[in-house]
């Protein structure tokens, strides 16, 4: 068969692997393309630069940037303590929020009152 041939066969492969095996069709992919993909090595780079191999290392890395992203310095925040409810829900803003809605929404909407 020739080159051509085998790449064309190839895309028809590809086509029908879209949505059925998608793993395979990266392969084919990869296959016809020439380019092969490389899995992690293992490692990670620490706050300073340095290479961390050891896994133990490694998760507390990750840790560490985990606590870092999700790090809060804002000042306390108006939290509602012993008050689950919330504030009440005034008429006037239902109302409001209802003349706001498209119209099919809005009579699907006012027919549950």
């Amino acid at each position: 068969m020739s080159k051509e041939n085998w790449i064309n066969e190839k895309c028809k492969e590809i086509a029908q692997q879209r949505k059925h095996a998608p793993q395979t069709m990266y392969r084919n992919i990869e296959e016809i393309t020439g380019k092969r993909t490389f899995l992690s090595t293992g490692c990670l780079k620490a706050k300073n630069g340095d290479i961390i191999i050891d896994k133990k290392k490694i998760l507390e890395r990750w840790a560490e940037y985990i606590r870092e992203l999700f790090k809060d310095d804002r000042k306390d925040h108006n939290i509602m303590k012993n008050n689950f409810a919330g504030p009440p829900i005034m008429k006037e803003e239902v109302e409001t929020t209802i003349k706001k809605m498209k119209h099919g929404k809005q009579q699907a909407q006012t027919t549950f009152r």
